[in-house]
This record gives C-alpha cells, structure tokens and sequence, in this order.
C-alpha cells in the first residue's frame, strides 16, 4: 500500500473519513424526519424507488427492487396507497398486473425530503473555511467529470 497523498488508499480513506462525518451529522436529524412520517424503512425506500424509476412499477418490480417478498411489498404498497402516496392502476396489457407510481402527494413528500437534506448538508458546509470550501467544490466538481453515472457492476 502506497503511501502517496494522491494514491488511490490515502484518498479513500479521506473520502470515508469525510462521508462517515457528515453522514453522522446529517443523519440524527434523517432519523427524527422519518420517525415522524409514521411510515417503515421499507415504505420509504419504496417511494425513493418509485421515485427514480422511470416507468410505473408492477409489484413484483418493486418487490424485487427493495429486497421484499411480494407479501410485504404488496402489504407496503397497500399502505402507501391508504395514505395517499402512491397510486395504483391496472397494466394496460394485463388487467391481473397492477402498477405503481408516485401520487402528486407522494412526489412533494420525497422533493421535501430532498430540500431538508440540502439544507442539512449546506449547514454542515457552512462549517468549512471559504477557501476550503472553494478547494472541495474544484476537487468535487473534477471528480464528477472523471467518474460514470452507471455502476462498475451489476450488483447494488
């Protein structure tokens, strides 16, 4: 292992260093947010997948793509739906099918999420001196330029 400041070891170790920090200062604050939407885990990692799916979902799409069984899915789904934020609709090709999308509700639930967690972490950048800060945005902003969108593997 090489001890160069610009070895790929000493990076990462920085950049984990960093993410656990903010991680842990943003998360407290995550964690009382979610408590007080009354919803599971499970439910909430269904809206995020919702979300960012680019198509309605079936239930066994979503079941798979959260790690459920199609009972807890369909349990999951059934209360996202009660509640308002999800809605559910028949396939147009299989009436057996149901489908899955974010209801407007739903949609302004997870955009709130969002702003919340922006402002998290813009309290937390604050902390930073202006000319570090103006150092991690350059580093940041090359960074993304280097890397792909997609995942190197298959795997999640």
């Amino acid at each position: 292992m090489s001890n160069s400041p610009t070895s790929v070891e000493a990076c990462t170790s920085v950049l984990v260093s960093f993410l656990e920090r903010v991680a842990a200062r943003a998360s407290c604050s995550t964690v009382d947010r979610v408590a007080s939407t009354d919803m599971t885990l499970s439910q909430l990692r269904m809206l995020m997948v919702l979300f960012r799916s680019d198509h309605d979902l079936s239930v066994n799409e979503l079941a798979e793509a959260v790690d459920l069984s199609l009972a807890a899915a369909g349990r999951g789904a059934d209360r996202l739906v009660a509640i308002d934020l999800v809605v559910r609709r028949e396939d147009e090709t299989d009436r057996r099918v149901k489908r899955l999308s974010l209801s407007d509700q739903g949609r302004e639930l997870i955009h709130s999420k969002f702003r919340m967690r922006d402002e998290d972490l813009a309290s937390i950048v604050a902390e930073i001196p202006g000319d570090v800060r103006a150092d991690l945005q350059s580093a940041l902003s090359s960074a993304l330029e280097s890397i792909s969108d997609a995942p190197k593997s298959a795997h999640h």
